[in-house]
Order: structure tokens, then C-alpha cells, then sequence
């Protein structure tokens, strides 16, 4: 897939919009980023949320189409989260000549790791 145009950057249109509304959470996302790295702190962040809002309503009265993608959402959030942290750690051992410096990457609270 190509792309046309310029790409967009935080300080111009919807990624300085994206960046002033996380402005409150500044600290949080410092955190995560530092613990984690910037995309999958922010992904944690994000999955936490959207846990948060399971929690936040009568989720079993909401509309089956709502829970599903919210639901949805977060899976990919998570499924995304997890391939960052992979390839850090896959780009850690290459930079190190070591495959053992990196185990599996975390699971988030509230998810199982697959069976098989």
C-alpha cells in the first residue's frame, strides 16, 4: 500500500490534536513509555482504558454491536502491543549475539497467553 502525500506529525493537525487531548495523562504516559517504550506503553495505556470502559457501564445492557467492537479494539490493540514487544526483543538479541536476554512478551491483566 502506498501512501500519498505528507504524513502527518504531532505538532500539525490530528496528531497535535491526539497529543493536546493526552496532555492530562502526561505522567502515565511517561511511565509506560519509559517501562515499556513509547508505542507499547501507550498500547498498555490504551488496553487499560478500554478495559476500564467494560467496567464502567452495564456492559451486558450495552448493544451486542458496541461490546464487540470495543471488545475488538482491544484485541487489536493488544495484538499490536505484543508484536512491538517481540520485535524489541527479537532486535535486542540480534544487537546483543544473545537469545537468551529476551523471554516471552508480557501478557496484559485480563488476558490469557494462547494454548497450543
Amino acid at each position: 500500500m502506498e501512501f500519498c502525500g505528507d504524513l502527518p506529525t504531532l505538532d500539525a493537525g490530528v496528531g497535535a490534536t491526539a497529543e493536546a487531548r493526552l496532555a492530562p495523562l502526561g505522567p502515565l504516559i511517561e511511565y509506560y513509555e519509559r517501562e515499556m517504550g513509547t508505542l507499547p506503553g501507550r498500547l498498555m495505556i490504551a488496553t487499560s482504558f478500554l478495559r476500564d470502559a467494560q467496567l464502567l457501564v452495564p456492559w451486558a445492557a450495552q448493544p451486542a454491536e458496541l461490546r464487540e467492537a470495543v471488545e475488538q479494539a482491544e484485541a487489536l490493540v493488544v495484538s499490536v502491543m505484543i508484536r512491538l514487544l517481540n520485535a524489541q526483543a527479537d532486535a535486542g538479541d540480534r544487537e546483543l549475539g544473545s537469545l537468551e536476554s529476551a523471554g516471552p512478551a508480557p501478557v496484559p491483566n485480563g488476558w490469557e497467553e494462547p494454548q497450543g
